[in-house]
């Protein structure tokens, strides 16, 4: 069986890293424009909440802010709770490697090529 997912957006705000544990957490969503369809005005948007723990949540906080983009690699996990006595289910992307794919949307002076460099947990960033 397998579970990958690929996604490229920007990020809607800046990320927060938070200790749990022993562990680094980072939470983020980031916003992915559908392909505009035949007749209509706007293209549709999707977004997606993101985890990345430990070295990946580093990347993502010390390198990423808000409009941003960033193409992530990872895999879809559903959770399921319970609140007020409703039943809910929530999709979340969980982080496996991480992209650099342009600048920061708000420096005129960064390069807005596609860039090469990606970083994955198991990768040396430096």
């Amino acid at each position: 069986m397998l579970n990958k997912f690929m996604v490229a957006g920007r990020m809607t705000a800046d990320p927060e890293i938070r200790t749990v544990g022993d562990n680094r957490l980072c939470r983020f969503s980031i916003a992915c424009d559908r392909p505009k369809r035949k007749g209509e005005e706007k293209a549709e948007t999707d977004f997606f909440t993101c985890t990345a723990w430990n070295r990946n949540a580093d990347v993502i906080a010390n390198w990423f802010g808000k409009g941003d983009i960033v193409t992530l690699v990872g895999s879809l996990h559903n959770n399921h709770y319970e609140k007020d006595g409703q039943k809910h289910t929530s999709t979340e992307v969980n982080v496996e490697e991480i992209h650099f794919s342009g600048g920061k949307k708000n420096d005129p002076t960064a390069k807005h090529e596609e860039s090469n460099t990606n970083y994955s947990g198991s990768d040396v960033l430096f």
